[in-house]
């Protein structure tokens, strides 16, 4: 391969100058975006709803689409293959989401409304249950704290939350007229997704054009090379995480149910939409199915505790590493790091896509230093690193043969 130019590196130089600056002023200085990203929203919201959801469904259209051809028994290029599994793929998203809607909002009302029923009587069942472990002393200042708890939680329910839970039942029941323009976009979305899920191969090239036509070619390869592996990372992790979090639900589901726990549908679906969130996620659930249990039976909260620290433990070292492998190839604390980094700044969101995020930005810094220790003939620091890398199980190959 030819060695870089004075013109690649100058255009290589400009560009990444330019992403770091942009990259800056988005984290320090986001408004001065504000007016550009309300403006550039509001017209390209159904194209952005769009690739959502065709980027989302599209691990799942390759697999029906594959799943056809076998049945019927051939290779050949049959678009209506390729229509049916756009298709289906679509439907199936939109049924889980409305599964999911169906399951919880209802749910949720009847819960809070019934927790707020019963908080006098399940504070009671709880203060029994402490006396009985905390000696008489140190009940006093307990009860008292617990009184105050009480009243807060009661008073947040009744004109925070259930409020809310309310207006979105009604919206549901009315047709989402308050929220007509969303609506339209993610009607217009859908046909959207679905182009885009025929037509991937014929984007895919058009964007391949017109990075070719504007770039060096080495700058083009390197390009579609991190954008290759940014796929991998981001679809490969986010598609195996819902696989996941969906068998960790269900297990849950089964264990609530057969145990006969409060609440068992709703806790059930907390666990495992919250256990899409690397790391912190199995705590975010945990901690509110915890609460709603213990305000029933304190017995049965303490078991679910166990259960769920036994459950968390065989999908870090069993479920999870069957289905998502090593998918990311970072260590545990730079999993974290961007974990916490990311949440910090996007919240929710940042914490889900932070880690494949940071891969991709830790992979693009650790060639980019390879290729200088390289240049530099510091072999020894290199096999050093390698070591480390096989030490701790993180692949040193990540890129594979899909780099070009």
């Amino acid at each position: 391969m030819k060695s870089w130019t004075r013109k690649d590196i100058l255009v290589m130089t400009g560009a990444a100058t330019a992403i770091i600056c942009m990259v800056v002023l988005f984290f320090f200085r986001p408004e001065v975006y504000s007016g550009f990203l309300s403006a550039f929203g509001a017209i390209f919201a159904p194209f952005i709803y769009g690739a959502m959801m065709a980027y989302l469904m599209n691990p799942l259209c390759r697999r029906i689409e594959s799943l056809l051809r076998w049945s019927f028994k051939t290779e050949k290029d049959h678009s209506v293959f390729r229509v049916i599994a756009s298709v289906l793929s679509i439907v199936l998203f939109f049924l889980v989401i409305s599964m999911l809607l169906t399951a919880i909002v209802p749910e949720l009302v009847t819960t809070i409304s019934e927790l707020i029923r019963q908080m006098p009587e399940g504070v009671a069942r709880l203060e029994a249950w402490l006396e009985s472990v905390i000696p008489d002393d140190a009940m006093i200042g307990v009860e008292g704290q617990l009184e105050s708890i009480t009243v807060y939680i009661e008073n947040y329910l009744e004109t925070n939350v259930l409020p809310h839970l309310s207006n979105i039942m009604s919206a549901m029941t009315n047709g989402f007229s308050g929220a007509l323009g969303i609506v339209k976009n993610i009607f217009v979305g859908i046909f959207i997704a679905v182009y885009m899920l025929i037509s991937k191969e014929k984007l895919k090239l058009q964007s391949k054009m017109i990075l070719y036509a504007l770039l060096p070619r080495r700058a083009a390869d390197w390009v579609m090379g991190e954008a290759v592996f940014a796929d991998e990372k981001f679809s490969g992790f986010i598609f195996g995480k819902v696989i996941d979090s969906a068998i960790i639900g269900l297990i849950c589901f089964i264990f609530t149910m057969f145990t006969r726990m409060p609440y068992a549908l709703l806790i059930s679906i907390i666990i495992g939409i919250t256990n899409i969130i690397p790391v912190f996620g199995p705590f975010f659930g945990a901690i509110p199915s915890t609460i709603l249990i213990l305000t029933v039976s304190p017995a049965k909260a303490m078991i679910f505790v166990i259960f769920i620290i036994v459950l968390q433990q065989v999908d870090g070292n069993v479920i999870g590493p069957k289905i998502l492998g090593d998918r990311l190839g970072l260590s545990a604390f730079w999993t974290l790091f961007s974990i916490l980094i990311f949440g910090s700044l996007w919240g929710v969101g940042g914490m889900l896509i932070g880690a494949p995020l940071f891969a991709v930005l830790y992979d693009i810094v650790r060639d980019f230093v390879l290729s200088r220790l390289r240049a530099r003939g510091e072999d020894s620091i290199l096999d050093e690193y390698e070591k480390t890398e096989v030490h701790e199980g993180v692949s040193t190959d990540s890129r594979k043969q899909e780099k070009p």
